[in-house]
């Protein structure tokens, strides 16, 4: 019978050095499988991803703003208020420092422009009476605006230059009598003319441009409606149309047309056009007549 001891039970029980040896085998190898594996894949290229620039609309581009920086606060300046001074009396030297100069300089220049302002030969010579000369022909008094009005639309006035020498030259005003003067430049002794019987009938054959702007602007919002409603589906819609449009003597539109355009949008275009066929510029005793509108439509 052998007798176990206690150094032969603890052996039974300890991991052997086989097991040992194997185990650090086994983690070694995988240690450098990895790092074969990792220096592989970090050898192999990879194809770079090509990056597109994406336009960014120009409503949201619109929406991005630069914060405002914020005022510098300024601080509060204190003003000094100047001292007093006294004035003391001035001494003899000083007073006669001051008379020299008032007897000298621009002081005596102003008493000599005093002197220049005496206007008693100008009064006396107003107040001689007026003295003309020339024959009835030559007179003024038969001046009417009215006429000139009418002779000025149908050619030029000749004006005898050598009898307005002479009649300048040999009458002198006075101020009593300049009022008598102007009432005789008045006087109803020529024909008189309906000067706006005549302002009508040049006038009164064409159709105001006021007419037409008032009328635009009575309409402006159908118009900017089917820009808005158009610009649903285009939001980059912007730009000016040139549009021709002939005006009936009864206020209706006979004929639209595009000139030029910036839209880009042929069913804005003509839209544009039927909704203007529908405008009324009102009855009028004139010819029919053809004008050229731009409109500029942008975003709000």
């Amino acid at each position: 019978m052998t007798a176990m001891t206690y150094h032969d039970l603890a052996l039974e029980w300890h991991p052997r050095r086989s097991g040992d040896n194997s185990f650090t085998v086994l983690a070694v190898s995988v240690l450098v499988g990895l790092l074969a594996l990792a220096l592989v894949i970090s050898n192999i290229e990879v194809p770079r991803e090509e990056r597109t620039i994406r336009a960014v609309p120009e409503r949201i581009a619109q929406f991005i703003m630069e914060k405002e920086k914020p005022k510098p606060i300024l601080k509060p300046v204190i003003k000094k208020i100047p001292e007093r001074t006294e004035t003391k009396p001035l001494t003899e030297t000083q007073q006669k420092a001051r008379e020299k100069a008032a007897d000298s300089g621009l002081l005596a220049l102003s008493k000599d422009l005093v002197d220049l302002m005496d206007t008693s030969a100008v009064n006396s010579m107003l107040s001689g009476k007026v003295n003309s000369a020339g024959s009835a022909s030559q007179q003024v008094s038969s001046v009417n605006k009215g006429l000139l009005m009418a002779e000025a639309g149908k050619g030029g006035v000749s004006v005898n230059s050598g009898q307005y020498t002479s009649i300048g030259s040999q009458t002198t005003l006075s101020s009593k009598e300049v009022a008598q003067v102007k009432a005789s430049l008045v006087r109803s002794d020529a024909p008189k003319t309906d000067t706006s019987k005549t302002a009508r009938s040049t006038s009164g054959s064409i159709r105001a441009d006021e007419e037409i702007t008032i009328v635009f602007d009575q309409n402006k919002s159908k118009l900017y409606s089917l820009y808005s409603r158009a610009r649903r589906t285009n939001p980059g819609l912007k730009g000016k149309i040139v549009l021709q449009i002939t005006i009936e003597p009864t206020g209706k539109v006979s004929k639209v047309k595009v000139l030029s355009s910036e839209l880009n949008d042929s069913g804005l275009e003509s839209s544009l056009i039927s909704r203007i066929k529908l405008f009324d510029f009102g009855v009028r005793s004139v010819e029919p007549v053809t004008v050229t509108y731009p409109i500029e439509f942008l975003p709000s």
